[in-house]
Order: C-alpha cells, then sequence, then structure tokens
C-alpha cells in the first residue's frame, strides 16, 4: 500500500472534495483508499452484504445509511468478507457493530457510531448511485483516501512517491485479515 496523508493531499491538489469530520475510525487500518463503490440504504444491510461478496482490488464501499442510529450496517462477519475479498475499507453515513472485533480486522471503517442493533434483511437499496453525505458528494468510480486527519475525494488516482502514475487495479494486501490473538 502506497503512503498517503489527507493533509498532504489537500496541500497539493485543489480539484478535491473533503468531508465533513463527522465520522469514528475502526477497523485495523486507520489508512486506506481506492476506488469508490456507492451503495445507498435505511436500515438493512442486504445490498451491503452482496457487495462485499465480490472480489475486488482494494475498492472503498461508501454506504449511505441516511445517517441512521436504529441499527448497524456492517459487523464482523461483513467486514471479515470484505478484508477477504480485497475490499480496503468502508465510509459509512451510519453506525456498525461488533466494533471491537472489527479492531482487530486489517480493513479501514469509518462510520458515525456504533449501536449492537442488527439491521433488517429485505434486499432493499440501490447501487452505482452519485450520494450525498458529509458536505460531499461520493461518485462510483472516483477516489478516495482515508486516514485519522480525515477523507478526501480525487476524480482520478494521484501519484505516488516516485511520481509514477498508480494503476486503478492496484493490488490490496490481502494477507492476514484477523489479527493473531495471541499477538496481543
Amino acid at each position: 500500500m502506497i503512503s498517503f496523508s489527507t493533509a498532504d493531499i489537500c496541500d497539493e491538489y485543489n480539484d478535491i472534495q473533503i468531508a465533513q469530520p463527522i465520522f469514528r475510525i475502526y477497523g485495523e487500518n486507520r489508512k486506506f483508499f481506492g476506488k469508490i463503490r456507492t451503495v445507498s440504504v435505511r436500515d438493512d444491510n442486504s445490498y451491503i452484504k452482496n457487495l462485499v461478496n465480490e472480489k475486488v482490488s482494494g475498492d472503498v464501499m461508501v454506504v449511505d445509511g441516511k445517517a441512521s442510529t436504529k441499527c448497524a450496517l456492517l459487523g464482523d462477519n461483513l467486514a471479515r468478507i470484505a478484508c477477504d475479498n480485497g475490499w480496503s475499507g468502508f465510509i459509512i453515513n451510519g453506525c456498525i457493530r461488533d466494533s471491537e472485533i472489527i479492531n482487530k480486522i486489517a480493513i479501514g471503517v469509518k462510520a458515525i457510531n456504533t449501536t449492537p442493533i442488527k439491521s433488517v434483511k429485505n434486499n432493499i437499496g440501490e447501487y452505482s448511485k452519485d450520494i450525498n453525505f458529509a458536505d460531499v458528494i461520493f461518485k462510483e468510480g472516483e477516489y478516495v483516501f482515508s486516514d485519522p486527519d480525515g477523507i478526501v475525494i480525487l476524480k482520478d488516482m494521484i501519484l505516488d512517491d516516485n511520481q509514477n502514475k498508480l494503476k486503478s487495479t492496484l493490488p490490496y494486501r490481502l494477507a492476514t485479515c484477523m489479527k493473531n490473538m495471541n499477538d496481543e
């Protein structure tokens, strides 16, 4: 994974969007980036579950859960599957659960909060739509960079430290999705 800083991106690029700081950080990977994949749902994580089953190469799932705190849209099981399938992270305008376990999975997650309540499963939602929250518009196929300082959206992939253009198919580290409990 390349090294980046959202602060440096903000200093160096003008044509960017910067999300309002409304999110909490979860997951072992406090920094993550990738091509945006969008999902719009309301208290139902069926579409999220379907999408995490896709094999990807470091994509970031951006979920507009309409800022609902009625239930969690992501738990440890879906986070583990997403990690195994190559997702680099999630940005969720809603809640997650199983946060202590998710914090040991090699994935990045930003969400507005936690709740222990699971979602309903009515298979209602939308994919690949532009979604708007945190004062930015997340568009399918653009790129998002997230670290402890914030979330930045760029239309195209940026250059790495060697000034080589990164490919949109940059492989994501799939190695260990779960920390070895004996390491603690």
